[in-house]
C-alpha cells in the first residue's frame, strides 16, 4: 500500500495516503486545527456558514470530494505536481450561491498553499 510523508512540520514519519499525520504527530495536529478554525469561525465566518461547516452533510460532500480527486490537490496536478489535499473548495462560493454548497460537482480538493492563492 502507498504511503506518504506526515504533513506536520519536522516529521519524516510514514502514513497512509488517506492520512494526514502519524499517530505520535495527530493529538498535537488536532489541536492546532481545531483553534485556528475556533479563531477563524469567531472573527471571519457568519454563524449560518459555521453551523454548515460543522454540519454531517458537508462532512459526507467532504469526504466525497476528496475520495473523487484521490486525496490530492487539482490545482497541482495541472501543473504535474503530485500535493495531498487539505482542503476542500467551493469553486462557486455558498455566500454567492447557498444552493451550490452541497454540490459535489461544485468542490475540488486543493492542499492550503493553492487554496490561499484563492482567497489572499
Amino acid at each position: 500500500m502507498p504511503k506518504k510523508i506526515c504533513l506536520a512540520p519536522s516529521c519524516n514519519n510514514l502514513v497512509g495516503m488517506k492520512e494526514k499525520y502519524c499517530a505520535s504527530c495527530q493529538p498535537a495536529m488536532k489541536e492546532e486545527k481545531r483553534e485556528k478554525n475556533r479563531k477563524y469561525d469567531q472573527y471571519v465566518r457568519e454563524e449560518e456558514i459555521v453551523k454548515f461547516y460543522h454540519s454531517r452533510e458537508w462532512k459526507k460532500v467532504r469526504e466525497a470530494v476528496l475520495i473523487r480527486d484521490n486525496y490530492l490537490c487539482q490545482n497541482c496536478i495541472k501543473d504535474n505536481i503530485i500535493k495531498s489535499a487539505e482542503i476542500v473548495h467551493h469553486i462557486v462560493e455558498i455566500k454567492d450561491d447557498w444552493s451550490k454548497r452541497l454540490s459535489i460537482s461544485n468542490c475540488k480538493s486543493l492542499c492550503l498553499k493553492c487554496h490561499n492563492s484563492i482567497h489572499f
